[in-house]
């Protein structure tokens, strides 16, 4: 299976140069405006480079180069590493980089290297592809349109093995921020979408939309799964909810083409509304649906999953995303109780710290110094409450291709 194992990120806000390695399990910690969230936004930014409409969304949805890119800089680029976890497969390293232009946003470069070959590059209007073997083909002026990725234009059947495989990995990342769990009633004060409490038109879904708007499609898609899987997603259900929980249910509207979601408990004749649901309730509904969803996730990004929950209860939520096999986790956090839980801090924790001139640098833990520290303070979270997380940190060191997009 391909998963990406880094994560390259350059003059992005805060972030000049990032080369983040990514383990199965990743939680990133730091101050507010350290670029956690910057990395989690640059997540979703790759997903959407696979897909014609780039450009649209990057304008509308993360308001262009305004909006991204580090003051003082002309060009941002991402990139990622995908590896086979069989080892069968060449990696790939793939990066865009986006430069300013007229007020808008051009492509500067692109390039995707198959182990050590090339097989993409692109630098403005010039730009060539692998026809197959070792051999470089000049790209059509269409492909080299200054407002579209090249990886966007081969489609749903790209004519190359490696291609397929890069796009597939993209349009598998998973980002999310905190669920639209606001109440019913603050909504209705301010004319706000009631999408996660209210109904939604039915239609089958794959993965839990951003801000779990689709999330009684989603239930609706988990119910026609198989039995199996139905009985292990009550499980997870009843591992936050209780064992009072008898059901998930899908309440379609009186005039049809709508529908809601509802719990049905086993002490109680009437089912209890979305609308209803405490903040906690919701948010445990849609951890679950999100970590039962998307077969072809590559990679799931998660910001401040502590919203809204009890401290036991996301305790039960990083225990469960610990525990998803294939595709690798990435947290956000600023929660103690994450760090409290995690059995590997080493290869887990990296640390975002927003340094002199505005510019992020990532740590990671220090193998050799961290057990003297556990053995006075207990855990990770206890050393940086008390102030001494620095002492247990080391600089992450860069790992970069030669050259660039």
């Amino acid at each position: 299976m391909d998963r990406i194992t880094r994560l390259r990120i350059s003059n992005v806000r805060a972030i000049e140069h990032l080369d983040l390695e990514i383990s199965p399990f990743t939680v990133l910690i730091g101050e507010n405006g350290s670029g956690k969230s910057t990395i989690v936004e640059a997540l979703e930014l790759l997903r959407k480079a696979a897909e014609p409409t780039f450009f649209a969304q990057f304008y509308a949805v993360h308001r262009g180069l305004p909006g991204l890119l580090r003051k003082g800089k002309s060009v941002m680029t991402l990139g990622v590493v995908v590896e086979d976890d069989a080892g069968e497969l060449p990696r790939l390293e793939y990066e865009f980089s986006l430069a300013g232009q007229e007020g808008g946003a051009v492509v500067h470069g692109e390039r995707l290297l198959v182990g050590a070959s090339v097989a993409l590059r692109r630098s403005g209007a010039r730009g060539e592809v692998s026809d197959g073997t070792d051999r470089l083909v000049p790209l059509s002026p269409e492909m080299l349109a200054p407002d579209r990725l090249v990886i966007a234009s081969f489609g749903v059947q790209p004519p190359r093995v490696p291609l397929g495989r890069l796009l597939a990995v993209l349009r598998g990342i998973e980002a999310h921020l905190n669920f639209d769990t606001v109440a019913a009633w603050a909504a209705r004060s301010y004319q706000f979408s009631l999408s996660m409490r209210g109904s939604v038109t039915l239609q089958p879904v794959e993965r839990l939309n951003l801000l779990g708007f689709n999330l009684a499609n989603a239930w609706s898609s988990l119910k026609n799964v198989d039995s199996t899987h139905w009985e292990h997603t009550m499980a997870l259900v009843r591992l936050g909810l209780g064992e009072a929980i008898d059901s998930v249910n899908i309440v379609a509207d009186a005039a049809g083409g709508n529908v809601a979601l509802a719990i049905k408990r086993v002490d109680m004749a009437e089912s209890i509304p979305a609308a209803n649901l405490s903040d906690g309730q919701l948010s445990w509904l849609a951890f679950v649906a999100l970590a039962q969803l998307n077969s072809k996730r590559s990679l799931l990004a998660i910001d401040e999953p502590e919203l809204h929950l009890h401290p036991s209860l996301l305790g039960r939520v990083i225990s469960m995303l610990a525990a998803l096999k294939g595709a690798p986790v990435i947290v956000s956090t600023h929660s103690d109780r994450v760090l409290e839980m995690l059995e590997d801090p080493v290869s887990a924790v990296r640390v975002c710290t927003l340094g002199p001139g505005g510019a992020v640098s990532i740590s990671q833990i220090d193998a050799e110094e961290l057990p003297r520290w556990l053995a006075e303070f207990g855990d990770l979270a206890q050393i940086r409450a008390s102030g001494y997380l620095d002492r247990v940190l080391v600089p992450v060191p860069a790992t970069r291709a030669e050259g660039g997009a």
